[in-house]
């Protein structure tokens, strides 16, 4: 649930960021098969690409899809404590390196809260805004 609330503030935020080409062509972009921005993985790359977050939180961003793609794509059951979420969980939280918290599914939800609060900060910031697009 972490991972789909971050994936919809980032929605959001890159919404906000782009020209308003009405409901029925903006859905367009990010429903269905054919979207370009349908997957949550398109959408970190807009998102870096317009500059909504940097190479840090892009790397954290890049960690919760990663994280909820394998409890998403496993047939086995899986749990934070798993070696395999390691990695995924040092990108997310580099502070976990040599900690001794064991919390790891609190430090992932409260990870994504915070994710998804400043992709929604970014929504208001940028929200509204007339943009008016140049052409050379």
């Amino acid at each position: 649930m972490g991972g789909a609330l971050v994936e919809e503030c980032l929605e959001i935020a890159i919404r906000c960021r782009i020209l308003d080409p009405g409901k029925t062509i903006a859905d367009g972009w990010f429903r269905g098969p054919n979207a370009p921005f349908g997957t949550f993985s398109a959408k970190i790359q807009m998102g870096l690409a317009l500059a909504i977050y940097g190479p840090q939180n892009h790397g954290r961003i890049l960690a919760v899809k990663d994280i909820r793609n394998a409890f998403a794509h496993r047939f086995l059951p899986l749990d934070f404590d798993h070696p395999a979420l390691m990695a995924s969980l040092h990108k997310f939280a580099p502070f976990l390196k040599g900690s001794t918290e064991t919390n790891m599914k609190l430090i992932f939800a409260t990870g994504c809260v915070v994710q998804a609060r400043s992709l929604m900060e970014d929504a208001v910031e940028n929200g509204g805004k007339v943009m008016t697009p140049s052409v050379p």
